[in-house]
């Protein structure tokens, strides 16, 4: 206990040192995990970037408390047909600059984002034409039928800049210092059009160590943690010097398969595997109750989300299913051997290891191979593995089921990285460009989802809450299921 003691006084110590600086008055200090990539909004894509952009620009959309699609630049927007986007602007907004925004620049962010062949280029690649009504008016009309295209418009996905200068944003807050690698210093832009922002000044600190975060608002020299901090920590944050938010996350963690392999391309092998994993005592342990149980691609609440069971706990009924598809237990204890790729991070690997002890019940044994994240993405997405576990993050949209598993999206097309095929299930997606109708289109994801739990393409786990920790002298701030920074306007220190 005394050396325990003495552990919290050295970090406590080191974590007041490191913050100690001086920094302008009213300023809310908020710590994170990552530094933006790119300052262009047209071109980056990780979620560092995306939140620096929420606070810079605007989109013509953006994320409601629920996770759903509201008017933010824009005053109204027809979507006719799935092919024909026609929106107006709304009059007397600014961009940093001290310019007007108008029609000319949404169609130049458009424009230069396919020019610089961004990452975010491919849905805009399929606009047939760009038609200018007025100043404030215009029409996007697509090669083909995509009900998901407005999506593309949303905050932190898309950021209109101002064709004078090719970077003054709309946002409530410009940037006015940065330090790479370690901080960005914004400024309230007292011209933002939907009012003067709370905060004069935010400082988005770099930390990518959790216990450094923890200690960092612990101490009070952050006022906000958006990134995760250690589960087993959050105990230390009960006094009424702080604020716990939690919430729905946009995130789903699963289990996925390859249909290629000779011994995940059988239904039943996948079905074993899915009632070996006891999700709730995993929920109890791993998360300390910080998530709910998954039961379709998307979390609650969104529209798309659906409720369901896809298969009950029972390493019983798990080892029988087995026995009768002819899989013996050899004189090792084991029917056979998978591979499961995870990273090095501490909740992958917590989390591999229990998966390796329930597959180890029915007698899969699972070798654990752990690496860093860059080579884990890099053989997922050429479909190099048996088996892994991994998370959806930023899921708002049921398109995530065609790029999924939809046949055609393959690597390296697309995230259909375990190859899974299903003609039913293609002859949904392929049908759902047609429907105009959201609760018509609901139906068919719906029958998707199904597929998808029937099949046991992926073993749905669950859905990980928010936690974001504030000091309790942050008031206003609002918590989306994508922990958005677009709505931090609102918050201030008193």
């Amino acid at each position: 206990m005394r050396r325990l003691f003495f552990f919290f006084v050295i970090v406590l110590t080191v974590c007041a040192c490191r913050y100690k600086q001086k920094l302008p008055e009213d300023t809310l200090v908020i710590l994170v995990d990552g530094y933006p990539r790119t300052f262009d909004p047209r071109m980056g894509i990780d979620l560092s970037s995306q939140r620096v952009y929420q606070l810079v620009y605007n989109g013509l959309f953006v994320r409601g408390k629920k996770g759903e699609l509201n008017p933010d630049l824009i005053e109204y927007y027809e979507f006719n047909r799935n092919d024909e986007f026609k929106f107006k602007l709304k009059k007397g907004i600014l961009f940093h600059n001290g310019e007007e925004l108008k029609i000319d620049d949404v169609f130049y962010t458009v424009r230069t984002i396919i020019k610089q062949g961004s990452l975010k280029s491919a849905p805009f690649l399929e606009i047939k034409d760009m038609i200018k009504i007025d100043d404030y008016s215009g029409v996007f009309i697509l090669n083909k039928k995509d009900p998901s295209f407005p999506v593309n418009f949303c905050d932190g996905a898309f950021g209109v800049v101002s064709r004078k200068d090719g970077i003054s944003g709309t946002g409530a807050y410009l940037i006015v210092k940065k330090d790479k690698g370690k901080e960005i210093l914004l400024k309230r832009f007292n011209n933002y059009f939907k009012g003067i922002p709370k905060q004069k000044f935010i400082l988005l600190k770099t930390v990518k160590d959790t216990t450094t975060r923890t200690f960092g608002i612990l101490n009070k020299s952050a006022d906000i943690v958006f990134d995760s901090i250690p589960y087993e920590n959050l105990k230390l944050f009960s006094s009424k010097d702080f604020k716990i938010y939690r919430g729905v996350s946009d995130s789903v963690e699963y289990i996925a398969f390859n249909f290629k392999d000779k011994y995940l391309s059988d239904r039943r092998v996948r079905h074993a595997i899915c009632m070996a994993i006891n999700r709730q005592m995993a929920i109890k342990y791993l998360f300390y109750g910080y998530a709910l149980k998954a039961s379709s691609m998307v979390p609650p609440p969104n529209f798309y989300h659906f409720e369901g069971m896809q298969c009950a706990c029972s390493i019983k009924q798990a080892n029988e299913i087995l026995d009768r598809a002819g899989y013996k237990v050899g004189k090792d204890g084991y029917r056979f051997v998978l591979e499961y790729l995870s990273t090095t991070s501490f909740l992958s690997r917590l989390k591999a290891v229990y998966i390796q002890d329930r597959l180890k019940k029915i007698g899969i044994k699972v070798n654990i191979v752990s690496m860093d994240f860059g080579t884990f993405f890099d053989l997922l997405s050429k479909g190099k593995f048996q088996m892994y576990s991994a998370r959806w993050i930023g899921i708002s949209d049921p398109d995530i089921y065609r790029m999924v598993f939809y046949s055609k999206m393959t690597p390296p097309k697309g995230w259909n990285r375990g190859f899974y095929k299903n003609e039913e299930v293609d002859r949904l997606i392929e049908s759902i460009p047609m429907l105009e109708n959201r609760k018509e289109r609901k139906k068919v994801y719906g029958q998707i989802n199904s597929y998808i739990l029937e099949d046991f393409a992926y073993v749905f786990l669950w859905y990980p809450e928010n936690v974001v920790i504030t000091t309790s002298n942050v008031k206003n701030l609002v918590v989306t299921p994508s922990k958005s920074f677009s709505y931090l306007y609102l918050a201030e220190k008193r």
